[in-house]
């Protein structure tokens, strides 16, 4: 392995927005465990192939998006699946990871903000899976719900699952941050410099206070993402974490 021109940011904020897990990424390269966190910490090399397989996967994910967004605009409905093969089956295998198509029916349910986010199970009974899916493409994985709606990890799992009811507060809050987050990716979008289109990404909720106190209460995860989908609407942009 070898460093290489993509910055540890660009690894951390690409993975982040299209909802891969390090160890998912680890399996693909073939990579040793914790070598993908050690990157993104910029204590290790870029492993060779990375920022060509994370821009596949992103291409993928980015027309998955489109899919459902035009599918709960005619319907009103977003499917989920349980596992991994009824995502394989739904996208006819250019998805395997449910990670990735969570991301994707996130994504869509901000766009269609009136449709339904279902996941039916064997027994076809039904289940809301909007939280899971509006908090994976926001950059929230389970514990960033459990921290930031200070909440049980037990009750947080049933909201998930979408097995309890998600109270009403919890789902005002996340469409609050859902559409902070567009104003975000607008805002960061627009302090590109086209001549040296560098992306300048907070590593710390310390940076954000600093040099973004109107979002410092922002998740850090999700600054980051808007950070990808930032320097994904302008050629040639790259992510790069804040010094110090």
């Amino acid at each position: 392995m070898t460093i290489n021109e993509v910055d540890a940011a660009q690894v951390r904020c690409a993975r982040l927005s299209v909802g891969l897990r390090e160890y998912e990424l680890e399996q693909l390269l073939g990579l040793d465990a914790g070598v993908i966190a050690a990157a993104e910490e910029r204590r290790w090399p870029i492993p060779d192939g990375l920022d060509e397989l994370l821009g596949e996967v992103t291409a993928i994910a980015a027309t998955e998006t489109v899919r459902l967004i035009e599918r709960a605009t005619a319907t009103g409905e977003i499917e989920v699946f349980k596992d991994a093969a009824g995502v394989i089956a739904a996208t006819e295998g250019r998805i395997a990871m449910e990670g990735v198509y969570r991301v994707c029916a996130g994504r869509a349910a901000m766009a269609v903000p009136q449709a339904q986010v279902i996941r039916r199970d064997i027994e076809t009974a039904e289940h809301s899976a909007w939280l899971a899916c509006v908090a994976a493409a926001c950059g929230m994985g389970f514990g960033q719900v459990v921290k930031w709606f200070d909440v049980g990890r037990r009750r947080a799992q049933t909201w998930i699952a979408g097995t309890g009811a998600v109270p009403a507060g919890v789902v005002a809050e996340m469409r609050e941050i859902t559409t902070r987050a567009r104003t975000h990716v607008e805002e960061l979008a627009a302090g590109i410099d086209a001549e040296d289109p560098i992306v300048w990404v907070c590593a710390t909720e310390e940076q954000m206070e600093t040099h973004w106190p109107a979002h410092a209460d922002l998740p850090l995860t999700t600054h980051q993402v808007c950070a990808a989908r930032a320097a994904a609407g302008v050629d040639g942009a790259r992510l790069v974490f804040l010094p110090g």
